[in-house]
């Protein structure tokens, strides 16, 4: 007998993906928890396989579930898609995204397509801003979502992964055997400070270099090779090399990416966007940890 698959079952699945949580998913949905719990029962008894697992306070989605939802995504895309075409009706929305990563440029743009693909009726505007200043317009409601760079994780945010920092300068360069040490990280820069702290703690004396001028003033100064950066270890920017110091250089923290969701209007297409978005940065922090 053919068996036919729900396609609110299929938006749960996505919710409980998004969130990492029955409570909240179900409160996303406007369902009781009672009765998305027995639609995630229902998939596993469809399909003969676990759908969530426990880890620490919540759930996550089982190894067959993240394959699952991959294709789940598709079919809940297309079902919208058919009933716009049909019926006319298209709902509106738009999404703000807010993004510090410049590293993640590329692989958050692939993120952005895919949702925009799969959810031709939402609008979303990308602000590229520094960290401090994306949560303050997120405190201000001013963004939906943001992609933050920290060295710690808030109670309103998920820690979505750790890299590790490293000095860069020029391909071939000096500027890092000089003393004081020219640190071109820009005064607003979330590296800069940990970066100085490391330096003083290991009794290296520094000088700003890149202080005044453009945004990009501080890879400008790197190129040239008049200053050093701190960047995450693994990035590839032409002209521009991780240092091999040979210890000469001290060792410098990991950083925190982040993300954060409104509670607002937007929040069921936030929490949607979090999943495109969790996916580009993994990935991305994987082949960096490569």
């Amino acid at each position: 007998m053919v068996r036919n698959l729900d396609i609110g079952t299929l938006r749960s699945l996505q919710a409980v993906a998004e969130y990492g949580a029955v409570t909240r998913a179900a409160e996303a949905l406007n369902l009781t928890q009672s009765a998305l719990s027995m639609q995630m029962k229902r998939l596993e008894e469809l399909f003969q396989r676990p759908i969530l697992e426990k880890q620490g306070r919540g759930v996550v989605l089982s190894d067959f579930a993240h394959e699952l939802l991959m294709e789940s995504r598709k079919m809940v895309a297309h079902n919208d898609n058919i009933l716009a075409r049909f019926t006319g009706v298209r709902p509106r929305g738009r999404l703000r995204v807010g993004l510090s990563s410049d590293w993640l440029v590329q692989r958050v743009a692939y993120a952005v397509r895919a949702f925009r693909t799969d959810h031709p009726q939402i609008e979303v505007a990308v602000t590229d801003l520094r960290t401090r200043d994306l949560i303050a317009q997120f405190q201000r409601d001013e963004q939906d979502v943001i992609l933050t760079t920290e060295f710690s994780c808030s109670d309103q945010a998920e820690h979505l992964g750790k890299l590790d920092l490293a000095w860069y300068g020029a391909v071939g360069g000096t500027a890092w055997s000089q003393r004081p040490v020219p640190v071109a990280n820009s005064r607003g820069c979330a590296y800069r400070p940990v970066g100085i702290a490391a330096l003083e703690t290991a009794g290296i004396e520094w000088i700003s270099v890149a202080d005044d001028g453009g945004r990009d003033t501080h890879h400008i100064m790197t190129l040239a090779d008049l200053g050093v950066n701190i960047h995450p270890r693994g990035i590839v920017m032409a002209g521009i090399e991780t240092i091999d110091h040979g210890g000469v250089l001290p060792p410098l923290p990991p950083t925190w990416l982040n993300i954060y969701l409104t509670d607002g209007p937007a929040r069921a297409a936030a929490a949607d966007f979090a999943g495109y978005l969790r996916h580009a940065v993994r990935d991305a922090a994987a082949r960096l940890a490569a």
